[in-house]
C-alpha cells in the first residue's frame, strides 16, 4: 500500500550506526552473504577441475579391455549383495525425513509418505546432483500435498540436509580415528595428525549435540537455540552410520576381495563423497572416481578392477534407484488411470505429478548411454544381435543414427521436464527407435534397460504432458547446454581411451567392416559433434523475441475483464498499464511482469482460472530464458508454490500479508476497545467518511491531486510503480475512492480501492494519502470504515497488505536470507518502519499469510530484489532518492 505512514516511527535501537540504519555486524553479514556464493562457486570449479585432471592422468594407467573383462567376470552373488546394500542405504535414508518431520511437524505426515518423499528425493538428487534443490523440489510437492505449511517444509528440508552433512563428517571422523594408519598411506599425512583432527571433529560434534540439549530454547545473541532433542540426534547419528556404511559397502563389495577392510574404506568413501558433492557435478561424477582411484594407485590392487567396480557402483547405486523410483511413480500413474487409487492420499497423487522431472532425468541418462555406447567396442565377440542379418551399409547407418539419436534424446529431455506434448511424442519415438538400433549394434544391458524403462514410463504418463507448445519453444539454459557439451566431450574422451592402441590414419574414416569398431566410433563421435554444433548455431542465430511493450487498449480491456471475474484484489494493479502482459492461449488468464536488466519479474501469481497457472508459469520462465534472463515471481501466495518449484525456482519468504476475515470482525468486546474509541473520537471531531464510485471520481481529481502533492512533499518522495500504484489520473479514475473530509468539508485523506466486484471475495486499498495536518487517528478511522463497509457488502476478506521481512525464521539452521532478513526487521528501524508497520496492522487482528519470492538460487534473489526496487522507483536513482 503506497503511502502507509499511520504507525509512528520507532526509536532507533542502541548499537546501530551508519546512514543505512544497519549496524556494522549486519553490514558484514550482508557482504559475506553476497560474497559467499562466489567463493563456493570458485571452490567447486577448482575441485571439479582438479578431480577431472587427476582422472585423466590416471586413465593412462588403465586399459579398456581389462576393465570390460573385469566387468564380465563379476560374480552374480556379489552383484546381488551390492543391490541388497543399496536397498539398506536407501531404507536408512528415509530416517532423515522421518526424523525431520518428528522435529518440525510431529504427527502431521504418515511415515509411508515421508518414506516416499525420501526415496524419490534421494533417487533424483543422487543422480542429477544439487541434492538440496532437486530433492527439495520433490519434498515440496509431496509434503505440500500432505498439508504441511511452507515454513515447516523449509525447516524439514534444512534438517535433512544438515543431518546428512553432519553424519558424513561424523562417519569420516570415526573412520579416520579408527584407521589412521591405513588412511595415512592414502593421504600422505602423519597418522597422529589424522587422529588428532578426527578427535577434534568428533568432540566438536558431540559437544554441539550436548550443548544444544542443555541450552535448548535459550537465546544466544540474536538467535534462539532450537536444537533437536538428544534422542533425536542419537537416532540421526545411527541413520547416518547405516546409510553411509551401506553405501560404502556397495562399492566395497564390488572391489577385489581383500583389497581393503570395510571400516577404513568407509572413511575413504565419506571423504570421496564429500569432495564429489562439493564439486557440484551430478553425483560427483568424475571427482569421486578420481579420489578412489588415487587412494588405490600405489597399492597391490589392480586399478582396472577398481575402475570396473566404480562403473558397476554407478549403475547399481545411482541408476537402479532412479529406475525403481520411476517404476514406482509409473505404477501409481497406471493405478490412477485404472481408477484403482481411490484410497490413495493427496501426497501419493502429487508424487505422480513429478513424472516429467524423473522422465527428463531418465531420458538424459538413456541418451548419454546411447551416445557413449556408440564410441566403444562391443562387449561380446559379435558386433550386434542383428548385425549378421543386416546389409553392411544398413548396419553402419544404424550405428551412426543410434549415437545421433542419443544426442537428440538428451535435447528432448529438456522438453520432457517442461511437460511439452511434442517432447513426449518425440521421446517415445526416439526410445523405440533407439532400442531397435541398440539391439542391432549390440548395446549393453544398461543402455537397453534405460530405453525400455523410458518407453514404458512414457506410455503410462501421457496425461502429464499437457502443454501444447512447440518443442523448440523453450530455450535451453546455459547449465543444460553445458551438460550436453560435457556428455559429447566425455564420448570423445572415451573414444580415444577405448581405442588408444589403434594408430590413427585418415583411411580409418572410410573403413566399413563388421569388426571395425574404431571407424564406427569415430564417425559416431563426429556425427554427434556436428549435430551439437548445428543445434548451438541454430540457438545463436534464431530471431530473438520482441522486447516487452506496454499493453494495448485491447489487451488492457481483456485484462480488466479477467480481473473483475477473479478473487484477487491486488490484481487490479494491472490498471496502471506499466507492466507487460502474457496471456494464456485461451485468453482468459494472464501474468503481469516488468523487466529490469536480466530480471524478468512477474508480479503476483497468474491471474485467472487456476488451471491456467501451470502453463503460464512455464511460458514465462521459457520467455525469460529465451532472452537470456532470469525469471522471478514476486509476492506469490503459499498455495501456488508447487507451480514455481516444478518450474525449477526456489521460494524465499518476503514477509507476511495481513488479511482480516470479515465474517469474524466486529467492534464488540474489550479487545476492540481501542478501535471503538478511535472511531468514536473521529466522529466527535466531525470527520466524515464516504466512498465515491469510479464514475464519480473525475470531478474530484483536482482535490485528490492536491492532497497527493502535499503528501509527497511532506515525505520528500516520488511516485512509485510496478507493485505500487501511482497518482495517475487515468489509474485513479478507474476505480472507487474512499474519502475522509474534515468538519468544514475539506478533503483531508483518501484511499483508492482495489475490489473484486464479481465474486466479492476480497477488498484492499492501494494509494493512501493525507494532508500533513490531519487529526490523530484519521487513518485508523479510514481503515475501520473501509473494513466495516466491506463486511456489509458481503466481502470475505480485507487485505491490509504485506509487512516486509516479518515472520522470517531466526533458527540457526535457517538460510542466510532468513537470518539476515530477520535481523534487518529487528534492527533496521532507521531505514524503514518494519516493526511499526506490523504493529499497526496487528490492531485489526488479521490472519498473517506468507508471501514469497520465487527465483533461481545463488545470488539471483538479491539481484532480483534490487531490480524490483528499481522497477518500483523508476531506476536506481529513484531508489537512492526515494
Amino acid at each position: 500500500m503506497n503511502g502507509f505512514t499511520a504507525a509512528p516511527p520507532a526509536a532507533s535501537e542502541s548499537g546501530t550506526e551508519g546512514g543505512d540504519g544497519l549496524d556494522a555486524g549486519t553490514r558484514r553479514a550482508r557482504r559475506w552473504a553476497l560474497l559467499r556464493p562466489w567463493l563456493v562457486l570458485a571452490g567447486s570449479v577448482a575441485m571439479a577441475g582438479l578431480g577431472l585432471l587427476a582422472l585423466h592422468a590416471l586413465s593412462r594407467e588403465l586399459d579398456y579391455n581389462a576393465i570390460t573383462a573385469a566387468l564380465a567376470a563379476q560374480r552374480p552373488a556379489v552383484l546381488l549383495a551390492a543391490v541388497a546394500a543399496t536397498a539398506l542405504s536407501y531404507a536408512a535414508m528415509t530416517g532423515y525425513d522421518i526424523s525431520a518431520l518428528r522435529h518440525v511437524a510431529p504427527g502431521r505426515v504418515p511415515p509411508r509418505i515421508a518414506a516416499l518423499a525420501a526415496f524419490c528425493g534421494f533417487a533424483l538428487s543422487n543422480t542429477v546432483g544439487v541434492g538440496t534443490f532437486t530433492g527439495g523440489a520433490v519434498r515440496w510437492r509431496i509434503y505440500a500435498a500432505a498439508g504441511l505449511e511452507p515454513p515447516r517444509i523449509t525447516r524439514a528440508i534444512l534438517f535433512v540436509t544438515a543431518s546428512f552433512v553432519l553424519g558424513l563428517f561424523a562417519v569420516a571422523g570415526l573412520g579416520l580415528l579408527l584407521e589412521a594408519d591405513r588412511m595415512a598411506e592414502w593421504f600422505g599425512l602423519p597418522a597422529p595428525l589424522l587422529r588428532g583432527l578426527a578427535l577434534v571433529g568428533l568432540l566438536a560434534l558431540a559437544g554441539a549435540a550436548v550443548a544444544g540439549r542443555i541450552w535448548r530454547g535459550r537465546r544466544l545473541g540474536r538467535f534462539v537455540l532450537r536444537a533437536p532433542p538428544l534422542r533425536l540426534v542419537a537416532f540421526q547419528g545411527l541413520v547416518s552410520l547405516v546409510d553411509i556404511g551401506a553405501a560404502a559397502a556397495v562399492l566395497w563389495l564390488l572391489l577385489p576381495p581383500g583389497a581393503v577392510d570395510l571400516p577404513a574404506f568407509m572413511a575413504l568413501y565419506a571423504v570421496a563423497i564429500a569432495i564429489g558433492a562439493a564439486s557440484h557435478l551430478p553425483g560427483g561424477i568424475g571427482v569421486f572416481e578420481a579420489v578412489v582411484l588415487l587412494a588405490f594407485r600405489n597399492t597391490a590392487v589392480p586399478l582396472d578392477q577398481v575402475a570396473a567396480a566404480l562403473v558397476l557402483y554407478r549403475a547399481i547405486y545411482f541408476a537402479l534407484p532412479l529406475a525403481l523410483a520411476l517404476l514406482l511413480l509409473a505404477g501409481f500413474e497406471a493405478s490412477r488411470r485404472a481408477h484403482l487409487l481411490a484410497g490413495g492420499t493427496r501426497a501419493v497423487r502429487a508424487a505422480t505429478r513429478l513424472m516429467p522431472r524423473f522422465l527428463g532425468a531418465t531420458a538424459f541418462a538413456a541418451g548419454a548411454a546411447l551416445l557413449l555406447g556408440g564410441v566403444t567396442p562391443p562387449l561380446g565377440d559379435s558386433p550386434g544381435l542383428l548385425a549378421p542379418a543386416l546389409p553392411l551399409p544398413v548396419f553402419e547407418l544404424s550405428h551412426l543414427l543410434a549415437s545421433v539419436g542419443g544426442l537428440a534424446l538428451i535435447f528432448v529431455a529438456h522438453g520432457l521436464v517442461h511437460r511439452l506434448d511434442g517432447a513426449w511424442w518425440l521421446a517415445l519415438a526416439l526410445a523405440g527407435g533407439g532400442l531397435l538400433l541398440s539391439l542391432a549394434r549390440g548395446g549393453g544391458m544398461v543402455e537397453i534397460g534405460l530405453l525400455v524403462l523410458l518407453g514404458l514410463a512414457l506410455l503410462v504418463s501421457r496425461q502429464r504432458f499437457d502443454r501444447r507448445a512447440r518443442l523448440l519453444a523453450p530455450s535451453l539454459t546455459p547449465g543444460w547446454w553445458l551438460a550436453v557439451a560435457a556428455v559429447v566431450a566425455a564420448a570423445a574422451w572415451l573414444l580415444f581411451f577405448a581405442h588408444r592402441d589403434v594408430d590413427y590414419s585418415r583411411q580409418l574414416w572410410w573403413q566399413f567392416e563388421l569388426d571395425a569398431s574404431t571407424p564406427r566410433g569415430m564417425r559416431a563421435t563426429l556425427g554427434s559433434v556436428l549435430a551439437l554444433f548445428a543445434a548451438g548455431l541454430w540457438a545463436l542465430l534464431r530471431p530473438a523475441r520482441s522486447a516487452i511493450h506496454p499493453p494495448t487498449p485491447e489487451e488492457m480491456a481483456r485484462a480488466v475483464a479477467i480481473v473483475e471475474a477473479q478473487d484477487r484484489a491486488d490484481a487490479n494493479l494491472v490498471r496502471m498499464g506499466d507492466k507487460g502482459l502474457l496471456f494464456s492461449e485461451a485468453g482468459d488468464a494472464f501474468i503481469m511482469y516488468g523487466r529490469r536488466g536480466r530480471s524478468w519479474v512477474a508480479l503476483f501469481d497468474p491471474v485467472g482460472p487456476k488451471q491456467r497457472g501451470l502453463d503460464l508459469v512455464w511460458r514465462f520462465v521459457e520467455m525469460a530464458d529465451a532472452q537470456r534472463g532470469r525469471a522471478a515471481f514476486y509476492q506469490v501466495r503459499p498455495e501456488n508454490l508447487p507451480l514455481y518449484i516444478d518450474a525449477g525456482l526456489q521460494p524465499l519468504k518476503l514477509g507476511e500479508a495481513a488479511r482480516v476475515r470479515l465474517a469474524a470482525f466486529d467492534l464488540k468486546g474489550r479487545a476492540r476497545q481501542s478501535l471503538r474509541s478511535a472511531l468514536n473520537r473521529a466522529e466527535r471531531e466531525g470527520l466524515r467518511f464516504e466512498v465515491v464510485e469510479a464514475a464519480g471520481v473525475p470531478p474530484l481529481l483536482p482535490e485528490l491531486a492536491e492532497v497527493s502533492r502535499l503528501w509527497l512533499d511532506q515525505h520528500k518522495a516520488r511516485e512509485k510503480a510496478f507493485s505500487l500504484g501511482a497518482f495517475d489520473p487515468t489509474y485513479v479514475a478507474a476505480q472507487g475512492v474512499a474519502l475522509v473530509r474534515g468538519p468544514e468539508g475539506r478533503l483531508i485523506a483518501f484511499a483508492t480501492l482495489l475490489e473484486t466486484p464479481g465474486p466479492r471475495h476480497e477488498m484492499s486499498i492501494d494509494l493512501m494519502r493525507h494532508r500533513p495536518d490531519v487529526p490523530p487517528g484519521t487513518m485508523d478511522f479510514l481503515f475501520l470504515r473501509l473494513i466495516l463497509r466491506a463486511r456489509e457488502q458481503g466481502y470475505a476478506w480485507f487485505d491490509l497488505g504485506m509487512a516486509p521481512l516479518s515472520g522470517l525464521a531466526a533458527h540457526r539452521l535457517a538460510p542466510v536470507w532468513y537470518r539476515l532478513g530477520g535481523l534487518v526487521f529487528r534492527r533496521g528501524e532507521r531505514f524503514y518502519n518494519f516493526r511499526g508497520l506490523r504493529a499497526f496492522k496487528e490492531k485489526f487482528e488479521p490472519e498473517w499469510e506468507p508471501r514469497y519470492l520465487c527465483t533461481p538460487g545463488g545470488l539471483d534473489p538479491w539481484v532480483v530484489l534490487a531490480d524490483v526496487a528499481a522497477l518500483q522507483s523508476g531506476g536506481l536513482r529513484g531508489v537512492i532518492g526515494k
